[in-house]
């Protein structure tokens, strides 16, 4: 005897069923939605040459601001930025990287030094040397941050030029803004500061990997 399904049970299945049809349909369109705007987002920043930005602190430091551009693993290794060559020559695989980005500087100084002159060996004899001077002009410039050091002859200059700096990375969330009311998540930005007063930050990319 086959026994039957009270009519009740049988509402009950299929408003759980639409409900969960429902509920797996929201999911998708907001995931698509997401992705969609998330592309999009992508494009505008690339279209508009990263919409970086270069300032200078009130202490005339060198300050970049960048946005985030949102990768996929497969889009970021397939994106042909030198980040993937690089994260392959130490050995990172792209599926491992979370965040990852590039900068890059110009360095300019203007120097003054004042020139001395060192005398220059000539050798008359096996075992005579005079020293003959103003055959040679030498200078050295320093700071804290670049050193200068060389010497002229023959209209050539040969000498040693070195130079450090420290980058300061911040990566922060910029809100949104209604009149003076500040909500939500605009963007993501990452911030770059140079420590080196003859640094000029001239570049960067920020990239944010998303399953």
């Amino acid at each position: 005897m086959i026994r039957k399904i009270p009519l009740t049970y049988i509402l009950i299945g299929v408003i759980v069923t639409l409900l969960g049809s429902l509920s797996l349909s929201v999911h998708l369109y907001k995931k698509m939605k997401a992705d969609r705007d998330r592309l999009e987002n992508n494009q505008n920043i690339l279209l508009h040459n990263g919409n970086v930005e270069i300032t200078q602190t009130s202490t005339g430091r060198s300050h970049l601001s960048a946005p985030i551009v949102s990768l996929r693993t497969s889009e970021f290794r397939h994106s042909g930025d030198t980040l993937v060559k690089v994260a392959r020559q130490v050995g990172i695989k792209t599926g491992r990287i979370s965040q990852a980005s590039s900068a890059g500087t110009a360095l300019a100084a203007d120097i003054v030094a004042p020139i001395t002159r060192q005398p220059t060996a000539h050798f008359l004899h096996d075992t005579i040397t005079r020293y003959l001077p103003d055959t040679l002009k030498c200078f050295s410039w320093r700071d804290p941050w670049l050193s200068i050091s060389g010497c002229i002859s023959d209209s050539l200059f040969r000498g040693t030029i070195t130079a450090t700096d420290t980058l300061d990375i911040i990566v922060h969330r910029v809100p949104r803004r209604f009149l003076f009311f500040r909500y939500g998540c605009k963007e993501v930005r990452m911030d770059i500061i140079s420590r080196n007063p003859h640094t000029r930050l001239t570049y960067a990319r920020f990239y944010q990997l998303v399953k």
